[in-house]
């Protein structure tokens, strides 16, 4: 077995998809999002479990949507991020995100010269202010598509900038926008799939799952909506003791003498660093207030607690002695038996496990 690796309970995913469902009309689509390796987790993996189970498949990047057609993946790929790279999207069936009106008359310019037929959703502007077309742009958007007979529009859609849980109103004025976006294309075309729903407003805003709603992290675990529905953590990440001594009282440990032992010690290395994540801790970008506020009472909680809590040993917090290296951690196994045999779990998360790392599928039910 490998000194670490991902341990993925696909178990789980699936009782995860099954509790998102239960807030779902039945004629309601789901894309799984599995941008960014399925979260870490994955993607094709990932992507295999739940292709008998959703509509849709979402990724970030055109390589992310290749990956999975030459992995045998059959549903259609949905690809958010914008492109111009329309030979590859054609030659893998992907259906194309269009967000400007230059985009458009390019890929109607390139379906057209070269009579080959693209898929694609209109990304339209809500209140995220990053991608998307403008109201007043949709009657060129009109004209455009009305004259294309290669280039297909199958979706509009949004992206909510915030929950329904931390900002109402925003999301509130946000949908009205989105709606006012549908009764315009109403008007003019049947059938089209409209969406604009995360995870978390999937949960809490039935109003605006419209016929399709988008998964990400809440497939893979508890995410930030007001509504808990019960959603289980998909992955561990399990490490072997790849070394351990004994240190006496007094003895430094680590970079730049970081720790000093007040006793004896026996310490144990896990094969993980802040390479892949630890001791790492997201800092608020920007200046409101309130984030910043939260981001230095975390840090002053880190140095007082020294991460005491981030890897476990049979359930048991074993402390980190000095800061993480690149590709190491240094414990305390004070105690421990057989310290050679000794597997730990590091609470981190997946998103920051490089694809180096192996990752095995798991089915059963676990305690």
């Amino acid at each position: 077995m490998s000194d670490i690796y991902l341990e993925v309970n696909l178990h789980n995913l699936y009782y995860n998809l099954s509790k998102i469902k239960e807030q779902l009309s039945n004629d309601t689509m789901i894309m799984a999002v599995v941008k960014g390796n399925a979260y870490g987790h994955g993607s094709v993996e990932i992507a295999k479990a739940l292709s008998g189970d959703v509509n849709y498949f979402g990724v970030g990047l055109l390589d992310e949507g290749v990956e999975l057609r030459k992995n045998g993946l059959e549903l259609p790929i949905f690809l958010m991020g914008p492109t111009e790279e329309f030979d590859i999207v054609y030659e893998n069936n992907i259906t194309m995100s269009i967000c400007s009106l230059n985009q458009l008359r390019k890929l109607i310019d390139w379906t057209e010269n070269n009579k080959k037929t693209i898929k694609f959703h209109l990304k339209v502007e809500t209140g995220m202010n990053r991608f998307g077309i403008d109201y007043d742009q949709l009657e060129e958007v009109k004209s455009l598509c009305e004259k294309a007979t290669c280039a297909i529009l199958e979706g509009v859609y949004s992206h909510f900038a915030t929950t329904y849980k931390n900002n109402r109103s925003y999301v509130l004025g946000q949908k009205e926008k989105f709606d006012k976006y549908i009764t315009f294309f109403n008007q003019h075309y049947n059938g089209l799939i409209y969406h604009i729903c995360n995870s978390e407003n999937t949960i809490d805003y039935k109003e605006a799952h419209y016929n399709m709603v988008r998964l990400g992290n809440a497939l893979y675990g508890p995410c930030n909506s007001k509504k808990r529905i019960g959603l289980k953590k998909i992955a561990d990440i399990r490490a072997k003791i790849i070394y351990s001594k004994s240190i006496k009282a007094g003895e430094h440990i680590g970079y730049g003498n970081s720790y000093k032992s007040k006793q004896d010690k026996t310490i144990g290395i896990v094969p993980m660093g802040f390479y892949c994540g630890m001791g790492l801790i997201k800092k608020p970008i920007g200046s409101k207030f309130g984030s910043v506020i939260i981001y230095y009472l975390k840090e002053i909680y880190r140095y007082l607690f020294r991460n005491k809590t981030v890897i476990f040993y049979k359930g048991k917090p074993l402390e980190i002695l000095g800061r993480p290296n690149m590709q190491y951690t240094i414990v305390d196994i004070t105690g421990l038996d057989d310290p050679d045999e000794i597997m730990v779990e590091i609470k981190i998360s997946p998103i920051f496990v490089k694809e180096n790392i192996k990752r095995t599928y798991i089915s059963e039910v676990k305690s």
